[in-house]
């Protein structure tokens, strides 16, 4: 099972230049049952406001994350031990996104990040799958 960040969702979304089709590719992948994923709930928090930051309409953004649920990835829960332990990583210079996503690996004993964020390189336990390599 690997963990999918938010960037991944993204980029299929918007076709990005240098990530979409990989993006798509594995969002396909994991659809058709090649690919175990999961991500935060959270993970759809920041889908939505990057959304909402480019002004569709909330009918517009749900149906996007209507769709976005059919790719099987499974959606793991945000919890508030979650939420107090990555503001307390922010203290140490983490983004609090970033803190989110590691303490809901850890949580559901997930080592493997499907993100192009390669701060995730230097994490203790965690492998970065970068879609382009």
């Amino acid at each position: 099972m690997k963990y999918v960040d938010a960037n991944i969702f993204i980029a299929n979304l918007i076709g990005d230049n240098r990530l979409g089709e990989a993006a798509k590719k594995y969002l396909e992948s994991v659809a058709v049952g090649k690919e175990a994923a999961s991500t935060s709930v959270h993970t759809m928090i920041e889908v939505y406001a990057f959304l909402k930051g480019k002004k569709f309409s909330e009918q517009k953004i749900a149906g996007i994350l209507k769709d976005v649920n059919l790719h099987g990835v499974a959606l793991l829960p945000f919890e508030p031990d979650i939420f107090t332990g990555a503001l307390a990583m922010v203290n140490k210079g983490w983004k609090l996104g970033d803190a989110i996503h590691y303490l809901t690996m850890v949580k559901n004993e997930i080592n493997e990040i499907v993100t192009d964020d390669g701060h995730f390189d230097n994490v203790e336990g965690i492998t970065r799958i970068d879609l382009l390599l």
